[in-house]
């Protein structure tokens, strides 16, 4: 994994955990509408490093019996 994607990797966990503060935050004081926001900037950070999750590209979540 290159050196430019590493980085890129690290700046959308980052970009997660401050929004998972933010979103637990919000939920501690019932504001549903900021937190359902959060909610969904996580889901856009951890889809974008789903993409870069080279390791599990090639492999089904679901084994066949």
């Amino acid at each position: 994994m290159s050196q430019v994607v590493q980085a890129y990797m690290e700046q959308e966990w980052n970009y997660y955990d401050m929004n998972l503060a933010k979103a637990l935050e919000a939920v501690e004081q019932d504001d549903l509408e900021h937190a359902s926001m959060y909610f969904q900037r996580i889901s856009w950070a951890l889809h974008s490093l789903a993409k870069h999750d080279y390791g599990n590209s090639n492999k089904s979540s679901i084994s066949k019996v």
